[in-house]
């Protein structure tokens, strides 16, 4: 690596450190190939070694401390052998926290990684898996039914409202009450039928999606 490449290299992690909204152009600067309208959450680690190794397509979300290799380096122990193998991650995946990826695997397309899964083989397209080794849960499909079904009967909440840690108290305390016993959705917009619900000063409701 000549003295500009290094240069270049030391002022883009400097950037990293004050602007995390940096980080997918960081990482396409050292070869990721990565889609449109992707969220990679800083921090996470891509294999620093062969990070040109990676491909992210569209619409993808990698959370908090999510950790992605190119290569596996314990199979030196059977002798000058270092493994390295291509990941793709394919449109509209969304990979949960301290997940960590080996490689050699392809995820997706339209697929869900539980926070905390490790992922050693291919994961289905329209699927959903966890666990470590991630295991299938269920289908994208029954996945998507069983979340809309508890839409329509648990709280809804305009995230808009509630999330960031210094938001008015009231706001806070009235979000752990509703959900003291329960738990609810946050959502862009509550549907018209909630409007009135709202209590003064505070956008939320008691009542599910009837709609």
């Amino acid at each position: 690596m000549n003295l500009i490449v290094k240069l270049g290299h030391y002022l883009r992690r400097i950037r990293l450190l004050v602007d995390s909204g940096y980080y997918p152009e960081y990482l396409r600067k050292q070869g990721v190939r990565i889609g449109r309208n992707c969220v990679i959450l800083y921090p996470s680690y891509i294999d620093g070694r062969l990070p040109y190794l990676l491909e992210i397509g569209d619409d993808v979300v990698i959370s908090l401390y999510v950790t992605i290799l190119t290569h596996d380096a314990a199979s030196a122990w059977a002798g000058d052998l270092v493994k390295v193998g291509r990941v793709r991650i394919n449109d509209q995946v969304f990979i949960g926290a301290n997940t960590t990826v080996m490689c050699n695997v392809a995820i997706g397309p339209n697929a869900i990684v539980g926070a905390g899964s490790v992922i050693s083989r291919d994961v289905p397209p329209d699927s959903v898996v966890a666990g470590n080794p991630a295991k299938l849960v269920c289908s994208m499909e029954k996945f998507k039914a069983k979340h809309r079904e508890l839409g329509g009967r648990q709280p809804l909440f305009e995230g808009k409202n509630f999330q960031h840690p210094y938001v008015p108290d009231e706001r806070k305390i009235f979000l752990n009450e509703q959900l003291q016993d329960t738990f609810g959705y946050f959502c862009a917009r509550l549907p018209n039928n909630l409007q009135e619900t709202i209590p003064s000063g505070v956008s939320g409701s008691k009542e599910g999606n009837n709609e």
